[in-house]
C-alpha cells in the first residue's frame, strides 16, 4: 500500500485549487488529472474547508489525533486489501493522521441510476451478475460493503465495466476470521445487510425504485 505525507500547501492545494467533482457527508471529491482524483475527508476539517483559513489546520487535526488513533489494524487491513483489489491507489496523510485517498478517475463511466434507463433487458441482467459477483468478491476478503446503493455503483455503458466507489469509509466493514470465528452473529448480521443491499439494487433494475439511500 503506497502512503504519502502531504504538506500544509499540498493540503491546502488539494482543498481550494482543483476541480470538486464529488461531495458527500464525509468526503469531497477533487479531480487531480484526466485519470485520477483524491477524495479527501473534509468532515474531519470542515471548519478549515468553509472558512477556507488553513491556518486553523494544525489544531484540528491534533485535536482528531487525541479523539481517535490514526488506523485501527482493522482500517489499515481493509485499505491493504482495497488497494490490492484496485480500488484505491495511495492513502494520504497529514501529520500522520489520514486525510485522503487517491483513486483512479472514471471519466467514461456513468451512476447506475443513471444507466440503468439506457441499458436494455439483457443488460441489465449482466451488469446485475457483475455487481453481484464483486459483492462475493469483497466478501470473500472479509470486506462488507453495508452501503452499497446506486449511486456509488459507476458503469461504462460501452463495456459494461461495473465498478464500486467509495469503500474506504466506515460505510464499508472489514474484520479478520478470528474476530468472525469469535463473534459469527456479527457475520451473519454483515451477510444480512449486504444482501439486503443487493435486494434493493435488483428492485432498482425492475423499475421499482430508482435511487437508494
Amino acid at each position: 500500500m503506497v502512503e504519502l505525507e502531504l504538506t500544509k500547501e499540498e493540503l491546502e492545494n488539494y482543498l481550494f485549487n482543483l476541480e470538486t467533482i464529488g461531495m458527500g457527508s464525509n468526503g469531497l471529491v477533487q479531480k487531480l488529472d484526466d485519470d485520477t482524483c483524491i477524495k479527501i475527508y473534509y468532515k474531519d476539517i470542515y471548519d478549515v474547508y468553509s472558512s477556507k483559513d488553513i491556518n486553523l489546520l494544525d489544531d484540528i487535526i491534533e485535536r482528531h489525533k487525541k479523539i481517535k488513533t490514526d488506523l485501527y489494524d482493522n482500517e489499515r487491513q481493509k485499505l491493504e486489501l482495497l488497494t490490492q483489489m484496485g480500488y484505491i491507489t495511495k492513502v494520504l496523510y497529514y501529520k500522520g493522521y489520514k486525510i485522503a485517498v487517491e483513486m483512479k478517475l472514471y471519466k467514461d463511466y456513468v451512476m447506475l441510476y443513471d444507466a440503468i434507463r439506457q441499458l436494455d433487458k439483457i443488460k441489465k441482467e449482466l451488469v446485475y451478475f457483475k455487481i453481484k459477483n464483486k459483492m462475493a468478491e469483497l466478501i470473500n476478503n472479509n470486506i462488507y460493503p453495508i452501503d452499497l446503493s446506486t449511486a456509488n455503483i459507476l458503469i461504462n455503458l460501452d463495456s459494461l465495466d461495473v465498478v464500486f466507489i467509495d469503500l474506504d469509509d466506515s460505510g464499508t466493514r472489514y474484520d479478520t476470521d478470528d474476530f468472525f470465528a469469535d463473534n459469527p452473529l456479527v457475520k451473519r448480521n454483515l451477510l444480512l445487510s449486504c444482501n439486503s443491499r443487493l435486494r434493493e439494487i435488483k428492485e432498482a433494475f425492475e423499475n421499482k425504485t430508482l435511487t437508494i439511500s
